[in-house]
């Protein structure tokens, strides 16, 4: 029976002194390597858990591509279960390139189910709407090889004439890049076609959206009735600032074995980090009045689902965007000028943290981000909890009013 495992390949140092990353595949005592795009020192690379210290993102799309080989292995099992093969021909198998059979809509579809299956939805959401948005400019069902830098001239173009700013256009571009960097580990695209090799994608400094102390503690200080159509949004905004800036998603998935004692303990749908929350007074106030019968810790949505297909997927999508809609109306009512979405409260989270003194690490840790200065990141690690609830009550004090 063949294996599969992500090995550091320490056989040959670069010249930078790192060592490639490969997938392994073993049959009895031989194996082949198939390549990864990642090489990292030896103490970047946790050998026991087999991945790569300190980055998300790389760790997901070995996993990916582990798994591709994975599903390669089994149907060439599958098709000589009573046969004797050598690694040779497994390796052959593996390796060929069925890109004659595949258009990069399907491969682009197949890497969105894959990043829902992960969990990963916030990237599942961003991929399936850049290929709703691109597949009406430029036709995908075709080979990759058809795909031209000429093409990507033409949807920067049309979406810039369609007034999507710059930033937004860079979103969608670098979408289609990553897809095409998979199409590449997958052997479904070669590295000579690459059209994004000569393409650069532009981008604008802009400033994350805030709002001051006064109109986050005016936020709070609103007075709406609990049968105003505005009211589950605006207490949704609420939660998530109390709760360190929480990702939408990851609020409205909370469910009620979470709950630990006075702490909200759960993971991050997006990173797998493990957050640990303490409850606020006003927080619990919010958790007892939307509480129900099912799972959920709160039921903000009359459906809840996995969110393992598209389609899933666009129910919260859709929640998102009429919740953001409410939360814009909330900001005509108090004369803020930004427009008002759940991401400004995270950003706003940390701004008022960093204007009340505390310094970026501890703002990081808080947010779940990664932290520049190693030594603070080793004492966050065995104190976190206690400086970054003292850190959230204190922001909590200036923001509550005095009676609630």
């Amino acid at each position: 029976m063949a294996t599969i495992k992500i090995v550091l390949d320490q056989r040959r140092e670069k010249n930078d002194g790192t060592y490639p990353i490969v997938i392994r595949v073993r049959h009895l005592k031989k194996y082949f390597d198939l390549k990864t795009s990642y090489s990292v020192v030896k103490s970047k690379f946790d050998g026991k858990k087999l991945l790569i210290i300190g980055d998300t993102e790389a760790n997901f799309e070995i996993e990916e591509q582990k798994e591709m080989c994975s599903k390669r292995v089994r149907e060439f099992m599958k098709q000589n279960i009573n046969t004797a093969f050598d690694i040779d021909a497994l390796k052959k198998f593996v390796l060929q390139k069925p890109s004659e059979i595949v258009t990069v809509e399907s491969f682009w579809k197949d890497v969105i189910q894959q990043l829902l299956d992960s969990n990963r939805t916030g990237s599942a959401r961003s991929y399936s709407i850049t290929l709703s948005v691109l597949s009406k400019i430029v036709d995908f069902n075709c080979k990759f090889s058809n795909i031209t830098y000429k093409d990507l001239i033409t949807m920067e173009t049309t979406l810039l004439k369609r007034g999507v700013s710059v930033n937004g256009v860079a979103v969608y571009m670098r979408t289609f890049r990553a897809v095409c960097n998979r199409a590449i580990l997958y052997n479904f695209a070669t590295h000579e076609w690459y059209p994004f090799r000569k393409f650069k994608i532009k981008k604008e400094k802009t400033t994350p959206r805030t709002i001051t102390l006064e109109l986050m503690k005016n936020y709070f200080a609103l007075n709406l009735s609990s049968n105003d159509i505005l009211y589950k949004a605006w207490c949704i905004g609420k939660l998530i600032f109390m709760l360190r800036g929480i990702n939408l998603t990851d609020l409205i998935t909370l469910k009620k074995s979470n709950v630990h004692g006075d702490r909200i303990i759960y993971k991050r749908a997006k990173t797998g980090k493990m957050y640990s929350i303490k409850i606020l007074p006003h927080t619990a106030e919010l958790i007892e009045q939307f509480s129900g019968s099912t799972e959920y810790l709160m039921e903000f949505m009359e459906v809840h689902n996995d969110k393992k297909t598209v389609s899933e997927l666009n129910i919260y999508t859709d929640f998102r965007k009429r919740l953001n809609k409410k939360l814009k109306k909330i900001g005509g009512l108090l004369n803020i000028e930004d427009t008002l979405t759940t991401y400004v409260f995270r950003y706003t989270y940390a701004n008022i943290a960093k204007q009340l003194g505390y310094s970026k690490d501890l703002i990081a840790e808080a947010l779940g981000h990664e932290y520049g200065n190693s030594v603070t990141g080793i004492y966050l690690e065995m104190f976190d909890n206690d400086v970054v609830d003292m850190m959230n009550e204190n922001i909590y004090q200036k923001i509550i009013p005095p009676n609630k």
